[in-house]
């Protein structure tokens, strides 16, 4: 009895302790409902698309890392909780009490208990009301619900998330979701998304000039995976020997029933294209970002550290609203700038040196990546100039290509061509082939839900996309080439929206030219 009244309180005290002044600019239900129905109008006949839920993942013992949803369910939806499967249907089914429904979607069950100590959850009415789907489940119904996934021609999903372990506590949790619809899809005990993925990639980008190398990439990359090594589709790609085999080859994978390299093109072209609330966003995180980086460019000195560089940023950032950063932040002092990747930002003291920041802010899903590379002394020396100032060349040579209709591959080969001529003039390298010794990154990704957004690379550029630019040039110590050079690293990174006859750089907070940077040494900050 007294365990019955304990949680009755607990319904009543979560069901009328609803969270008050949250942010309003959140995505409407209609943008996610119009979204549906873009992947809808874009899918296959008789076809449907399955969107998990991201696992939740263990940081420590029983603590759990902050959840960070799927953005695939979070554009489709604007759900952000775990143990949760998403069914968008091609064409309307029957339901089982009559009527139709051209969508599913099965949720985590509210738990007063649970909510105590985790955070409330919308549950099966909330869903409903507030993120506008009408046919709701809680997700322990999934198993039973009457729709035979089997008999579609084509099924689409991104592959089933990794290393889901069983949590027998919860008989609908992410693992039964996932075993649930293995068995409503018949999906075979080999299928692997990723080797399904790279071949489709394969197929669809080989040419006769290339087809040998593609096949001998792919088959290194299967002698990793022996239970795919009799898998219909790999023997069938391996054995092609020419234009014509290949043209098989990809009528037979075209008709694959459960397709995940399919379900990541259609949706890769659509999240590729903002619109325009999410430009209201974009524009939102990198404001956030850039006065992230300004704010330090006013703080640093040469006693600082990384980590209290990284600190500040992330401290504007919560302080402007954004709720999470975009990616593990990167400061790197001196030699660590030439790091591509550094996360430890465990320097004490960042000295006399250039830092490299790139940081960036996730606000409301969508994640800025911008990078800044600042003297510490707020005076670059010659040397770092020589470097800065080449960087700054290249991205100024890269802007006016963004624009509708330019080739996306050709922004990385202008800011090659740039950063070899500047190499070789400062004595760096004596020909243009070894600029990737100093370059060994691309110039441009996209950006969005993810900081390394969705997105074809292989074809030109279209409007309303948002990439980043980011030229950069790291010399490390004991490269072939004047010492003087030694430990230098520089990458400035912008974002840009990718207008019809222009670009829009949404990053222009963040002064970029070595003598504005310079300019903003010691103003007034709030570190100081």
């Amino acid at each position: 009895m007294k365990a019955s009244l304990l949680v009755l309180s607990l319904v009543f005290s979560l069901a009328g302790n609803c969270q008050e002044n949250l942010p309003s600019d959140y995505l409407s239900k209609s943008f996610h409902a119009g979204r549906r129905e873009a992947l809808r109008a874009i899918m296959p006949d008789n076809s449907v698309a399955v969107i998990f839920a991201y696992p939740t993942r263990t940081f420590s013992n029983d603590v759990s890392y902050p959840y960070h949803p799927n953005p695939d369910l979070y554009y489709f939806s604007g759900y952000k909780e775990p143990q949760a499967v998403l069914l968008i249907f091609k064409e309307p089914q029957k339901a089982p009490g009559g009527g139709t429904y051209k969508e599913l979607f099965f949720i985590q069950q509210r738990d007063p208990q649970a909510e105590q100590w985790t955070g409330r959850r919308l549950g099966v009415e909330k869903v409903k009301s507030e993120l506008g789907f009408d046919s709701v489940y809680n997700g322990s119904a999934f198993a039973d619900y009457p729709v035979d996934l089997s008999g579609f021609s084509r099924i689409l999903f991104a592959g089933l998330p990794d290393d889901v372990h069983d949590d027998n506590s919860d008989p609908a949790d992410l693992y039964d979701l996932i075993q649930a619809f293995k068995k409503k899809a018949a999906l075979p005990d080999n299928y692997d998304a990723p080797t399904y993925e790279l071949l489709g990639s394969l197929a669809e980008r080989a040419t006769p000039a290339n087809l040998n190398y593609a096949i001998r990439y792919f088959n290194k990359r299967v002698e990793a995976n022996p239970r795919m090594r009799d898998d219909e589709y790999v023997k069938a790609f391996s054995g092609v020997k020419d234009s014509v085999g290949l043209s098989a080859f990809r009528q037979k994978f075209s008709a694959l029933k459960w397709n995940t390299y399919l379900y990541n093109k259609l949706v890769a072209s659509l999240r590729e294209i903002k619109t325009p609330e999410e430009m209201v966003l974009m524009r939102k995180t990198v404001s956030v970002s850039c006065m992230a980086h300004a704010e330090v460019m006013k703080a640093i000195h040469p006693g600082i550290s990384e980590g209290e560089l990284q600190g500040l940023q992330e401290y504007v950032h919560k302080k402007l609203g954004a709720e999470w950063v975009g990616y593990p932040s990167i400061v790197g002092g001196g030699a660590n700038g030439c790091i591509l990747h550094y996360e430890e930002n465990s320097r004490l003291n960042v000295g006399n040196d250039m830092v490299l920041m790139d940081v960036g802010a996730e606000y409301h899903g969508y994640s800025a990546d911008v990078t800044r590379t600042v003297p510490s002394t707020g005076k670059f020396n010659p040397q770092q100039k020589a470097i800065y100032d080449l960087v700054y060349e290249a991205q100024e040579a890269i802007f006016p290509l963004c624009r509708e209709g330019v080739p996306f591959d050709s922004l990385n080969k202008k800011s090659t061509e740039v950063l070899a001529a500047g190499l070789i003039k400062l004595g760096i390298i004596k020909d243009k082939s070894e600029v990737h010794t100093y370059y060994p990154h691309g110039c441009s990704h996209f950006l969005g839900l993810d900081v390394h957004d969705m997105g074809n690379y292989d074809q030109t550029l279209k409007e309303n996309m948002v990439i980043t630019v980011e030229p950069g040039i790291y010399i490390p110590a004991g490269s072939p080439c004047d010492k003087k050079w030694w430990d230098i690293g520089v990458r400035i990174e912008d974002d840009v929206r990718i207008g019809k006859d222009k670009f829009e750089l949404l990053s222009w907070q963040a002064p970029r030219k070595s003598e504005d940077v310079e300019k903003m040494h010691g103003r007034p900050n709030y570190a100081r």
